[in-house]
């Protein structure tokens, strides 16, 4: 699941990894975005070359997010690149950890904006391991598993 696709290239690139190990008939991608323009049809056109069974929610994932975990299943990789305020961001998180089983792994992007480094920096360290990445030209992404 990834929350802020863009222009989907994020996404197709998660899914051609996932099918490393699955066939892609078998990989499902589920993603959130405001979609604006034409890039809902975009996004459409590349997941569909792929070949996975995918879902995109249009609107703000503030508003998108919450009743879709009523349906969705666990996730294996959940990648939260959406809005960047602190109650943006830690909504985004708080629907995402309802979605998380004992393996999942959850990637939050851009820890240089304040509010995103705010909601990882109140997530229970008792509940999850977060580890910080820093990956060269990009900025710092925390991983965040349960702990066993």
């Amino acid at each position: 699941m990834e929350i802020g696709v863009l222009d989907g290239e994020n996404a197709v690139s998660m899914v051609n990894l996932a099918t490393r190990n699955s066939p892609p008939e078998k990989v499902e991608y589920y993603g959130f975005d405001l979609f604006e323009g034409s890039t809902f049809h975009e996004v459409t056109e590349k997941l569909a070359k792929t070949g996975c069974t995918f879902r995109l929610f249009k609107g703000d994932s503030v508003e998108t997010l919450p009743s879709a975990v009523k349906t969705l299943p666990r996730m294996d990789l959940i990648f939260i690149d959406g809005g960047k305020s602190y109650s943006e961001a830690k909504s985004d998180w708080e629907n995402s950890r309802k979605l998380m089983h004992d393996e999942t792994a959850v990637f939050v992007h851009n820890l240089n904006f304040p509010g995103v480094k705010r909601t990882v920096d109140s997530i229970s360290r008792s509940e999850y391991r977060v580890e910080i990445i820093h990956a060269p030209s990009e900025p710092e992404t925390a991983l965040i598993k349960k702990k066993a």
